[in-house]
């Protein structure tokens, strides 16, 4: 299995627990489009999980998944998204169709569901996750730009604004003013007294990693 997630914690997450499962053999999990379609593991990889956001300067899941099917004619494709895919047919070529399943990122991640879909799809089986969770209100990091939740992802793990920017070649300045639009996105009417950063961070974490916290409590 190769494992594709432009979220390095999330991706730090899942590739510890789906390591620990038998009927899983990960030899590949990165953050990069460009080392999973170039390295020698995408030949033996029998499905990919792939994230559909993989950041504003590389390709997208979909045409990531197009282009190991070009080298792996056999690989099973699942792509992880937070949102619906309703433009998986007219993106992928009609010789192409079989092996692609879908699934969201939920709140709560069933891994035995996962595997379930990983699994199945590389023995061909077709799993279409057409609905999002309804968590009862829209999804806040649905707000978000690619680059912003790649910030959020490092702050949530502890990361200060000089070290995030070390991490993604970016300005201080830049970090700063993106920090303070995804605050302002995910914590819309702050409370007075309350600090801004802790409670987006806390939304982060609950919507992103299924981490159930509580930003009023």
């Amino acid at each position: 299995m190769i494992y594709v997630e432009n979220d390095p914690a999330l991706r730090g997450i899942m590739t510890g627990v789906l390591s620990t499962r038998p009927e899983i053999d990960l030899v590949l999990a990165t953050g990069s489009a460009v080392k999973a379609l170039e390295g020698p593991e995408v030949m033996g990889a029998d499905v990919a999980l792939l994230d559909v956001a993989l950041g504003a300067d590389a390709m997208d899941g979909i045409a990531l998944g197009c282009a190991l099917r070009a080298r792996n004619a056999e690989i099973g494709l699942v792509l992880h998204s937070q949102h619906p895919l309703p433009q998986l047919p007219s993106r992928v070529p009609v010789a192409q169709h079989w092996g692609w399943s879908t699934l969201h990122k939920r709140v709560r991640l069933d891994i035995d569901e996962l595997v379930n879909v990983l699994v199945g799809t590389a023995s061909g089986i077709v799993y279409r996750d057409s609905d999002p969770d309804d968590e009862g209100d829209d999804d806040p990091l649905s707000r978000l730009s690619s680059r912003q939740r790649q910030i959020m992802s490092l702050l949530s793990a502890g990361w200060d604004n000089r070290a995030v920017a070390e991490s993604l070649g970016l300005s201080l300045d830049v970090v700063r003013q993106d920090t303070s639009r995804a605050y302002r996105a995910l914590v819309p009417d702050p409370v007075s007294g309350r600090d801004v950063r802790t409670t987006a961070v806390l939304i982060y974490l609950r919507h992103a990693r299924g981490i159930n916290v509580d930003p009023d409590g």
